[in-house]
């Protein structure tokens, strides 16, 4: 199986730990994903927010950008085949390779408040930024600050424009509520979020309620389920593969298709994963969980298979990636809808 996962925070960890991204003793990485069959993983850069409180975020973001370069080099000098997407035409590409990475930003302080800072680390490869984390920054105020009130701020507005313009994918994981919807509003493309999960299900202020969870819809982005334990069960000792599961099926129920709902663990950037699911190695349990109670579901989570990938469609004119998604109705189909490359200018 080939799989999207919209979040981890792996580099971090490498950083930090001095450790490989090819093999280590984390949540993730590349060798035990090609092991799984492959896939494309978002790789984040966070920026804790005592690192940008005071000018530094560029800094410390390209301490790890460095990182992420270093580890994609040595893993073309081994000749380990890993694409970094960052183009339409790469992301058409994904499924002809072992494995793929596309590079994120969790935290808009990365960027400094300089429109100019955010321009040139999409030309560094950046492709998707988390505009906040849980506290507030230049663009916006996090979840940790709802008794505010505030939303995007008119530098936020601003981001959020040239990230439309450039082509980068708008995360609103993290976001206040009221930035929440100023973004829905604002942005003229599909956003994602990148990891979070339904609010009625578990109310820890990180999820989405069922308002936002169908804007998301109706905007055509994208929803990546974590698996973070607290996001997962009200008590994070419950949380296991049938709670990422009872997730998915409630988010597929609410908005009556599979069009809008992917993955985005939070691997590496979990202190209370689900206790069955120790690191990307459990995918493989975790979709024949899924596969197995497919038959209670209207619609089931996508997932990609490179043996059964379509080349019908010439990558300059695809929106985003050929994936496969299973229908209780329909079996087995091909949708082209998973993430907004369609607007990429490299």
């Amino acid at each position: 199986m080939f799989i999207c996962d919209c979040h981890c925070d792996t580099l971090t960890e490498l950083y930090k730990k001095g450790t490989s991204l090819y093999d280590n003793d984390q949540h993730f990485d590349i060798k035990r994903q090609i092991e799984l069959g492959g896939g494309l993983q978002f790789c984040a850069i966070f920026v804790p927010t005592h690192e940008f409180r005071y000018y530094g975020g560029l800094r410390y973001t390209l301490c790890l950008l460095d990182k992420y370069k270093q580890e994609l080099k040595a893993l073309q000098e081994k000749g380990i085949d890993v694409l970094p997407v960052l183009t339409k035409a790469d992301a058409a590409d994904v499924l002809n390779h072992k494995a793929a990475t596309l590079l994120a930003i969790e935290e808009g302080g990365a960027i400094d408040g300089s429109l100019e800072a955010l321009r040139m680390l999409y030309e560094l490869g950046v492709r998707a930024m988390t505009l906040t984390w849980s506290n507030r920054n230049d663009i916006a105020d996090g979840v940790n600050e709802e008794c505010s009130g505030g939303g995007l701020t008119t530098f936020g507005r601003q981001v959020v424009a040239e990230m439309n313009r450039l082509g980068m994918l708008v995360d609103v994981s993290h976001i206040a509520t009221a930035g929440f919807w100023d973004v829905i509003e604002t942005s003229t493309k599909p956003i994602i979020a990148t990891h979070s999960n339904a609010k009625t299900l578990c109310s820890h202020p990180r999820n989405l309620n069922d308002d936002q969870i169908k804007a998301i819809n109706a905007n055509d982005g994208l929803i990546g389920i974590t698996f973070a334990g607290q996001f997962l069960e009200e008590d994070y000792n419950n949380a296991c593969i049938d709670s990422v599961y009872r997730h998915i099926d409630y988010m597929l129920n609410l908005l009556g298709n599979d069009d809008h709902v992917g993955f985005g663990s939070d691997f590496d950037g979990i202190s209370h994963p689900p206790y069955n699911i120790h690191g990307v190695q459990d995918y493989k349990p975790l979709i024949e969980y899924l596969q197995s109670n497919s038959s209670e579901l209207d619609s089931f989570i996508r997932y990609w298979d490179e043996t059964l990938c379509s080349k019908t469609i010439p990558s300059g004119e695809m929106d985003g990636i050929r994936i496969l998604s299973i229908h209780k109705s329909k079996g087995l189909e091909f949708h082209t809808v998973l993430i907004p490359f369609c607007d990429w200018k490299l």
